[in-house]
C-alpha cells in the first residue's frame, strides 16, 4: 500500500484526469449521436436494429470505453514503466532498496485502479445522460435483457478491467522494444481486435463482456510474469 502511494504521489496524476475527461465528453457525444442515427433519412435497415435496441447502445458505447481507455492505460504504464526504467533515470530506479516485482506490482496496481474507476463513472455517465436524452426526444428503444441499473455498473468495472490488462499487456510489447509509441499502437490494435468479440451477441453483452474479460486477464497474467522477469533482471 505504501509504494502504491508513493507512486500515486510522484505521478501527475491531473494531466490523466484531464484526458480521462476528454474521453468521457467524446463518447458522450457519439452515444447521444447514436440515438438519432436510426431516424436518419438513409440509414441503412440492417444497421437500425442496433441502434434501436439498449442492449446495442451499451455495447458500442462499452467498446468505445475499453478501446479509448486501453490507449490512456497504455500511455500512464509506457509512462511509469519504460519511461522510468528504459529512460536516462533508469539507474537510480534501479538502485531503489525495494524489491523490483514489489515496485512494479505497484505500478501496475495503480494503472488498474485508476483506469478501472474513471472508466465505471464514465460509462455511468454516459448510459445516465443518453437515457435521459432518449426520453427528452421520445426516442423509442426495445428494453434490455437485464435491467440498465445492473448491467451498466457492471459492465463499467468490466470494461475497466478489460482496458486496463489492455494496457499492461501493450507496455510488455512497448518494453521489448523499448518504445512507448509502441506500447499505444499495440494498445490501439488490441483493442480493435478485442471489439471484434463483442459483435458475437449484443444482446448478451454482459456475458460477452465478462467473458472477454477473464480470457484477457488471464493471458495478461502470463504475460505480465514475461514483463516482471525482464525488469528483474534489468542491469544498467
Amino acid at each position: 500500500m505504501n509504494l502504491i502511494k508513493m507512486e500515486f504521489k510522484k505521478t501527475n496524476f491531473k494531466a490523466y484526469f484531464k484526458a480521462a475527461l476528454g474521453v468521457f465528453a467524446g463518447i458522450l457525444a457519439m452515444g447521444i449521436l447514436f440515438l438519432f442515427i436510426p431516424y436518419i433519412e438513409y440509414a441503412a435497415p440492417k444497421g437500425e436494429e442496433l441502434f434501436r435496441e439498449w442492449d446495442g447502445i451499451l455495447m458500442l458505447i462499452s467498446v468505445l470505453h475499453f478501446v479509448s481507455f486501453g490507449i490512456l492505460a497504455a500511455v500512464i504504464a509506457s509512462k511509469l514503466i519504460i519511461g522510468e526504467y528504459g529512460g536516462k533515470s533508469a539507474a537510480v530506479f534501479l538502485c531503489y532498496p525495494i524489491n523490483r516485482k514489489k515496485i512494479l506490482n505497484a505500478k501496475c496496481l495503480l494503472t488498474c485502479g485508476f483506469m478501472t474507476a474513471v472508466n465505471f463513472l464514465s460509462c455511468s455517465a454516459v448510459m445516465a445522460a443518453v437515457s435521459i436524452v432518449s426520453k427528452i426526444a421520445g426516442a423509442e428503444l426495445v428494453k434490455p435483457n437485464i435491467p440498465l441499473l445492473i448491467s451498466i455498473p457492471c459492465i463499467g468495472i468490466l470494461s475497466g478491467v478489460l482496458s486496463s490488462v489492455t494496457g499492461i499487456v501493450s507496455v510488455t510489447i512497448g518494453w521489448k522494444k523499448r518504445s512507448v509509441p509502441a506500447a499505444i499502437v499495440s494498445s490501439f490494435v488490441a483493442g480493435c481486435l478485442l471489439a471484434q468479440c463483442f459483435s458475437i451477441s449484443y444482446k448478451n453483452i454482459l456475458t460477452v463482456t465478462a467473458g472477454v474479460c477473464a480470457v484477457t486477464v488471464a493471458a495478461s497474467c502470463f504475460v505480465y510474469g514475461i514483463l516482471a522477469k525482464s525488469i528483474d533482471k534489468l542491469e544498467v
